[in-house]
Order: C-alpha cells, then sequence, then structure tokens
C-alpha cells in the first residue's frame, strides 16, 4: 500500500485536519520489530502484550503514521497519528476499504489441508499472465489477512488470499474482509476437532466461503471430499461451479500421474502433460484447483503449463533435499492424520532401498487424539520403512500402534534424542521422511542434523 495519511483517513472515515503536514505511507505492520521505514504502524492489543508501548519505537525508527486506540495515552511524538476506536476493528476496516479501491481480483482459498500449496500453484499459474501476489506464509487469520491486503501493491491484477480457520464464523468473517471473487475449498479433514468436535461442523464452517461469493462468482470445490460434498447441498451455489479430483465425475478429474525426484508430472481432461516440481499426488489435485482458476481467468494451455514452472513453493512443505549421503522429505510445517497420510504417499513413491520415517506429536485433534495417532502407527506398516522414529509425548501411541502392526519403531520424547539415532543415517544412503505439527519444531531437528552433515 502506498498512501498518503490523508487517504487512509478517508478510508477510515476520519476527519483528516488539512492543517497538518501530509506523508505517504509505504507499506503495513503491526509487529514493531519489522516495522522499516514509512510504514504504517498498527499497534494490536493481544492478551500478554499491548502493542501501544513500542508506539516511540517505531515512531524513531521511522514509521510514518500509527493508528492510536482512542482510549490509550502517551501517543508518540514524531509520527502522524491516527485515532481510532479499537485498533483491530480499524485494522480490518482498512483492509476491506483498500481491497475495494484497488479492484484487483481476488481468489480465496481455504481446506483443511493444501491450502498453501494450493496457493502456491494458483499464485504461480496466474502469474504467466498477470501481475500476481500471495498471502506470505500462513498469514491467514483475521490479522494475517488484514495484512496480506494491506501489503498487496495496487496495480496488481490478482490477490490470491489464504483464509484460515479456528472456529465457526471465522471463514465467513475473513470474507467479509477479502471478498473472494473466486473460492476453493480444497478439503474438510481432522484439523480443528478440537474446537469444532465433528467433521461436518468442520464442512458448515469450510462452507461460509460458499455463502460469501455473489452469483456472478466462481465456486471450486475437491468433489471426492465426502463431508464436502455432503455440505454443499445446503449452500446456493454461484451459477460457475467447478469441481476436481480424482474420479470421473468431477469437471476436472486425474487421468494420469507419474513422480521421479524432480516432481511430478500429471494430465487430467482438460489438460495434457503437466509437470511441476513439487512432490505428491496431492499436488496434482492441488493443481487440477490452479488449471481451473486459471481457466476462469482465460489463460491458455501454454501459459497455464509455463506457470507451473513458476510455482514458489512456501518452505517445509514436501521438499526433498539432501542431508549429507541421506535424502530428506522436508514436510515439518503441519501435521494432521490427512497430511501425514499424503507424506507417507508420496514417500512410498520415492526409491531408496533403505528408507526412514520420522513422525511427531499432531495437535488440535480432539477427544480422539491418542486414537488417531495409534491408528496412523498401524498405517506405517503398509509403507516401506525400514526405522520409524516417533518424536513427542501423543507420538508414544504412534509407536504402539506400528509396534503391534510389526514395524521396526522407537520411541523418544525430545528432539535431541531423535538427533542421537538419526545423526548415523546421515552418513549412508538412504532416505528420510520427517513430518510434525508445527508445535513440534521439527524444523528445528533438521538444522541439527544439517550441522552434523558439515
Amino acid at each position: 500500500m502506498h498512501k498518503k495519511c490523508s487517504e487512509i483517513a478517508k478510508m477510515l472515515g476520519i476527519e483528516w485536519d488539512e492543517r497538518n503536514q501530509d506523508r505517504m505511507v509505504s507499506g503495513v505492520c503491526f509487529d514493531s520489530r519489522q516495522v522499516k521505514e514509512n510504514n504504517l504502524f498498527i499497534p494490536l492489543i493481544g492478551e500478554k502484550v499491548n502493542g501501544h508501548i513500542f508506539g516511540q519505537q517505531v515512531a524513531d525508527a521511522g514509521a510514518s503514521c500509527i493508528l492510536w486506540n482512542e482510549d490509550e495515552e502517551n501517543v508518540p511524538t514524531g509520527i502522524w497519528f491516527l485515532k481510532v476506536p479499537p485498533t483491530a476493528t480499524a485494522f480490518s476496516q482498512l483492509a476491506r476499504s483498500y481491497r475495494d479501491l484497488c479492484g484487483f481480483k481476488v481468489v480465496g482459498i481455504t481446506g483443511s489441508n493444501g491450502k498453501t500449496s494450493t496457493k502456491d500453484l494458483v499464485a504461480g499459474v496466474l502469474s504467466a499472465k498477470y501481475k500476481v501476489q500471495k498471502t506470505s506464509g500462513n498469514y491467514n487469520s483475521e490479522v494475517g489477512v488484514n495484512y496480506t491486503l494491506l501489503n498487496f501493491d495496487e496495480d496488481i491484477d490478482v490477490g490470491v488470499v489464504e483464509i484460515g480457520m479456528e472456529r465457526m464464523h471465522e471463514v465467513q468473517e475473513l470474507c467479509e474482509i477479502a471478498r473472494p471473487d473466486i473460492g476453493i475449498i480444497t478439503n474438510v479433514g481432522t484439523a480443528h476437532l478440537e474446537n469444532l468436535k465433528t467433521q461436518e461442523n468442520i464442512a458448515k464452517a469450510k462452507c461460509e466461503m460458499i455463502d460469501s461469493l455473489s452469483r456472478e462468482g466462481v465456486f471450486i470445490y475437491n468433489g471426492d471430499d465426502p463431508f464436502l460434498m455432503a455440505e454443499i447441498r445446503h449452500h446456493a451455489l454461484p451459477k460457475k461451479t467447478y469441481s476436481y479430483g480424482e474420479k470421473d465425475y468431477n469437471d476436472c478429474h486425474l487421468k494420469s500421474f507419474s513422480q521421479s525426484e524432480k516432481g511430478i508430472q500429471f494430465s487430467c481432461n482438460l489438460m495434457s502433460t503437466i509437470s511441476s516440481s513439487l512432490l505428491g499426488k496431492h499436488q496434482a489435485m492441488n493443481g487440477m484447483a490452479a488449471i481451473l482458476v486459471a481457466r476462469m481467468l482465460d489463460l491458455s494451455d501454454e501459459e497455464i503449463r509455463r506457470g507451473f514452472s513458476l510455482v514458489q513453493p512456501t518452505k517445509w512443505r514436501t521438499q526433498l533435499e539432501s542431508l549429507g549421503d541421506c535424502k530428506v522429505l522436508n514436510d515439518v510445517y503441519k501435521s494432521n492424520p490427512q497430511s501425514a497420510v499424503a507424506a507417507l504417499d508420496t514417500f512410498q513413491e520415492l526409491n531408496c532401498d533403505e528408507k526412514i520415517i520420522v513422525l511427531g506429536d499432531m495437535f488440535d485433534l480432539g477427544k480422539d487424539t491418542l486414537q488417531i495417532h495409534y491408528d496412523l502407527g498401524k498405517k506405517v506398516a503398509q509403507y516401506d520403512c525400514q526405522l520409524l522414529v516417533c518424536v513427542g509425548e501423543l507420538a508414544a501411541q504412534i509407536h504402539q500402534g506400528a509396534c503391534e502392526s510389526g514395524v521396526n519403531s522407537k520411541w523418544v520424547l525430545t528432539r535431541d534424542e531423535a538427533k542421537e539415532i538419526l545423526k548415523p543415517y546421515i552418513h549412508k544412503n538412504c532416505m528420510m521422511l520427517i513430518k510434525g505439527s508445527r508445535g513440534m519444531h521439527l524444523d528445528l531437528l533438521l538444522d541439527d542434523l544439517r550441522r552434523e552433515a558439515v
């Protein structure tokens, strides 16, 4: 965002005193540690920290303007300020106003799994024809969606926005800000069972996306997902509604798939011979969603194929890397039963005589957490695995299920213990999968192993 302070005031419905010297704002920041010169700083009030205490710090760092909660005292000096009701509310209002003012198209993506990869694929494919920007990392909460929209350039053609969810009505609220022209639901998994209790409730929450779309909008969804298929019947679908998946009844369905260490190649009924450096059949599924979006925005087949080569994947998502003599499938960003099975399926298709699987705790799975972990351990027996290493308190159940199914498994509580088991394999011709919930910080285990490999 590049706007004058007076323009920001107008977007917020605040009267600007013409006697004030106007300043240009470039970019928006809500983290005082990341503020840059000429930023608009929006201090938020969290459970532990009130961002207003950093007001003077960001002023001294060169921010141009700050939104200031009208109930807060000690307004910083040397910076223009706009007094607002709660800054969180003003943040959302500003993001919504900016999105409407700029007029770029928005592709909104939600789902239990695959949001980030689908976002990367859609953005990459569309970039073959348009100026496109996307959500950075997984900034998909209310704060993240606001931040994403306000940091899009005004002259982009398409913004690809990831929309997360922890509770009912959150997707609806975020869509009221982002106002997607095209909405995608990737699937309904077991993530968020802690809050929503059942997959049927998760499907209801995800399908709030549908109700946010206009009749002229486009809805794209995973037609293989039974929970999603059951729920969409209760919603008024846009005229342009399309499904994708493996089953033949989908508007875009998979015809062929192959994988090597260099990536995947697949064909669907709409296009043949699509290549991507990403790994896993689930990425072909995500890729079909991107193809449908591209078709809606008038990309040619040649542009779509070129767009797949332009995809820039978010780190820690099924990425193959070398670690000494060992190759590691790095999938440490998050984990739940569906994404864990997708990672295991992907790993199975990679050829190596010795395979080590490392699985960490999976969080937010509700009352059946222990059973879900146990069942995953039982499932590992279906895959090539010379050694399974289970990391974390809940992973003890993965270990138990695996052992009962005849898998050679070890259980440890900490990353340091896992490192000691895995160190010898760095210097062997083998392949390793590492997968766990973000809270397990298995990326730090990878960092330790990288240092050992040097």
